[in-house]
This record gives structure tokens, sequence and C-alpha cells, in this order.
């Protein structure tokens, strides 16, 4: 893909997401990291590292953002790619995602089940 198309595909995947509570026309901000108050402190955490790891491999992402098509907020979206990312930090919460059909594609991340977070590295 040359950078054109990049360019091009950033734009649409971005265009398709929200700031929650916010009619669709507001955009989340472009590699920024929101938290939210209703998340547990590792999952902001192991949030933070996911997207420094999406950073260093030249991508770039939104976060706590709205589909404008489903609903569902995500907690990391890659422009590049159209990837979410879920962070989850307990099983039962990642069964959520399970079955779940979205027009993009849904990579869980299981933190409890990473024996060294320091050795962990993103794989998209």
């Amino acid at each position: 893909m040359n950078q054109k198309e990049l360019l091009i595909q950033r734009k649409k995947v971005w265009r398709s997401y929200h700031v929650p509570g916010m009619g669709n026309y507001t955009t989340r901000p472009v590699n920024a990291i929101f938290l939210s108050p209703k998340n547990t402190w590792e999952h902001e955490m192991w949030k933070a590292k996911v997207c420094h790891e999406i950073l260093k491999k030249g991508m770039k992402f939104v976060t706590e953002a709205v589909c404008n098509k489903t609903g569902d907020r995500a907690d990391i979206v890659v422009l590049d790619t159209g990837d979410r990312i879920e962070v989850e930090t307990t099983k039962r919460r990642a069964k959520r995602f399970e079955s779940k059909e979205s027009p993009f594609p849904i990579t869980v991340i299981a933190t409890w089940a990473i024996p060294d977070p320091e050795k962990w590295e993103l794989i998209i």
C-alpha cells in the first residue's frame, strides 16, 4: 500500500468512529489515549502499552471511540488496518467478544494469560 492509499484508509476508518455521547460528526483525535474511569488501572496501563506498540510500528490509532454503524465502543482502533483491539483483564469479560459480529476485526488481548508483560509484543 502506497502512502496515498494508506492516508485514504486511515481517514475512512477514522470517520467510522465518533466520541461517546456525541453525534457522528465528532471524531476522536488521532494517537491520543483517552482514559475511562469505569476501567481498572491495570486495563488502562495495558491500553497505553498497546498504543505504544502501535506507534512503534508507525501506525495510527484512536481510543475509546464509538463505531457509527454498530454503536459499540472500542478500546483501540488501528486506523491503518481497521482492527479493533479490546484489552481484557479477566476471562469473564473477554467472553463477551467470542460470538460478536463486527464490520471490523476484533482482537482481544487477554492480559491474564501473558506470563511476562515486559516481553509482550503486539502482532498486527
